[in-house]
């Protein structure tokens, strides 16, 4: 066993933002659909080249490109742009989510378009003028500077007209939709009561993949069957029972090749390297019978033995022994973790069970003992999650449950029970084991703190847009119409930005 890790101190997380300046981010990016706001220059985040003209895909055949000054760029140079100002990693992933998040909002922007059209919705030129009066580029001192206006060439004003003719005209549609967003004052209390209090627990986890070699050996020995292995070749036929027949005969008379047959008539992901399946294990055929006594029928072939024609749960199978079965070695490291596999997906409540009872065991030393006595006996150093609130399905607005230490614990932010679990204990109070996905977590309390008037403020402040942002997202899936989408961002995305 490695040495405790210094169990007295918990593992710090990497600090995040605070909730102020996510909420930030969050509704300047979101205004960027709702009011005009200028973006111009060169993408600040993984870009391509000037002048470009580049299509990402079509919504009810209206195209929907990168060119300087569309839509789809100026959505793709603001969040590139807010991203740098919020000092973030430029990653690749970074880069594409920037990307495919302008390209979400392009959609949208075609999909309010359509709408426009079908029911004769449009701007006048005069509030068009308007907007470009307001235009940031444009002014001098507070006030519209002609000069400025008739520096630009006329081929970005122009293009700056049709964005904002579109721009308009989305708003419009969107006004129709969803109206104007009001809230009562109980209704603010309760969202600002959301923020808070927070709490922060420190934890220790049992993954699945703790689960002893031991425990395989024992599962394995008691299964044996199930974990032979056996080298086949397959043809499977998905017409009728006579055509199975007929492609067999041909087979076993060597009209022609296993391989060559398997070539032409299979219809399985073997086909094309002439049936081959490899060493095959008994428990994976055991989903394509209903009788069991079939696999044994299978696995008593001699090699280069073929089968009859078997009834499967897709249709019809011919199958080719190609060596004897072998037994399983316990001992190989290959067949513990084929056995770990199979009792992940098919005896997982018998793992979960077993580590549950071990974290039983952690969970009440720690009470008597300490938190960091119980870990250390474990091997394990406390870690810990962020500050939170009783935040159901991880909303952006308020402290997020996350845990450097461990992912899976966002997950569990879409469960009542974890909320429920975690903020009923008392001060350093233990939780019983808690399973999150691959883990099963212990927590105790470790600081409970109220939420900052700084947080309180800034969510009253901002209520309207959080409003309006849920609306807008229930309004987005009831707009696009997925049939109407043609989807080549990822094609696109890859060729033009990445250059594969």
């Amino acid at each position: 066993m490695r040495a405790p890790k210094s169990p007295d101190t918990p593992q710090e997380p990497k600090k995040h933002k605070s909730v102020g300046k996510t909420l930030t981010y969050i509704f300047s990016v979101i205004l960027l659909v709702i009011i005009v706001i200028a973006f111009v220059g060169t993408p600040a985040v993984g870009g391509i080249a000037a002048g470009s003209r580049i299509s990402f895909g079509s919504y009810a055949g209206r195209e929907i490109t990168y060119e300087p000054g569309n839509f789809l760029a100026r959505q793709y140079q603001g969040i590139a742009r807010q991203v740098q100002q919020e000092g973030r990693e430029v990653t690749e992933l970074l880069i594409q989510q920037v990307w495919r998040t302008a390209f979400q909002r392009a959609v949208y922007h075609e999909a309010l378009q359509v709408l426009a059209n079908e029911a004769n919705v449009a701007v006048s030129d005069r509030a068009i003028d308007r907007a470009i009066a307001q235009w940031p580029e444009f002014q001098e001192n507070g006030r519209f500077s002609p000069s400025a206006y008739q520096a630009t060439p006329s081929q970005a004003r122009f293009a700056l007209r049709q964005y904002l003719r579109g721009v308009l005209v989305s708003e419009k549609v969107e006004n129709d939709l969803y109206g104007a967003v009001t809230t009562s004052n109980a209704e603010r209390d309760f969202i600002v009561g959301m923020a808070g209090p927070e709490r922060r627990f420190r934890f220790v986890q049992f993954a699945l993949t703790d689960y002893p070699e031991s425990e395989l050996v024992a599962y394995g020995e008691a299964n044996e069957e199930r974990f032979r292995r056996m080298d086949l070749s397959v043809i499977s036929i998905g017409t009728s029972e006579s055509d199975a027949q007929r492609i067999r005969e041909q087979a076993v008379t060597r009209q022609a090749s296993f391989e060559d047959l398997a070539r032409s008539h299979s219809r399985d992901v073997h086909a094309e390297d002439g049936g081959d399946m490899g060493r095959v294990y008994y428990h994976e055929l055991e989903p394509d019978f209903e009788d069991p006594s079939v696999i044994e029928e299978i696995f008593a072939l001699e090699p280069g033995e073929i089968s009859r024609v078997l009834r499967t749960t897709f249709g019809w199978a011919i199958y080719r022994a190609d060596e004897l079965p072998i037994a399983p070695d316990f001992s190989d490291s290959s067949v513990l973790a084929e056995i770990r596999r199979y009792m992940n997906t098919f005896e997982r409540g018998r793992v979960e069970d077993y580590l549950r009872d071990r974290a039983q065991e952690f969970a009440s030393r720690a009470r008597e003992d300490g938190f960091s006595v119980a870990a250390a006996a474990v091997d394990q150093s406390p870690q810990l999650t962020e500050y939170f609130p009783v935040n159901y399905g991880n909303l952006p607005y308020f402290g997020t449950a996350r845990a450097q230490a461990n992912e899976a614990i966002a997950s569990a932010a879409f469960r009542e029970d974890f909320f429920r679990t975690l903020f009923s204990l008392p001060p350093d109070g233990v939780s019983d084991p808690i399973v999150i996905r691959d883990y099963v977590v212990v927590f105790q309390v470790d600081d409970e703190r109220p939420v900052d008037e700084d947080t309180a403020e800034f969510l009253d402040f901002y209520l309207t847009h959080i409003v309006r942002e849920f609306t807008q997202q229930q309004a987005q899936a009831v707009v696009v119409d997925e049939d109407k989408l043609v989807d080549n961002f990822t094609r696109t995305y890859n060729r033009a930005i990445l250059g594969q």
